[in-house]
């Protein structure tokens, strides 16, 4: 499963299927924040695209990784 990593909105669908098409594969769109999400296969890309302030998506292991090398 596909999940989105850096989201800050609280109302984030949290999942790759349920955002919108944006004519590319790795491409979704967020009707909540109004933005195109960027779907990776691995933690330095989320990393990356995080620090340019843009969303990221990938498996749930990855976002899990992300997510625990933030707090430290």
């Amino acid at each position: 499963m596909n999940l989105i990593a850096n989201c800050p909105q609280k109302d984030c669908p949290e999942k790759w299927d349920a955002l919108s098409g944006c004519g590319e594969s790795h491409l979704g769109f967020c009707s909540h924040c109004f933005r195109k999400v960027q779907l990776v296969e691995t933690v330095d890309a989320i990393k990356s695209i995080d620090q340019l302030g843009l969303l990221a998506a990938g498996k749930k292991p990855l976002i899990s990784e992300f997510n625990s090398g933030k707090n430290n």
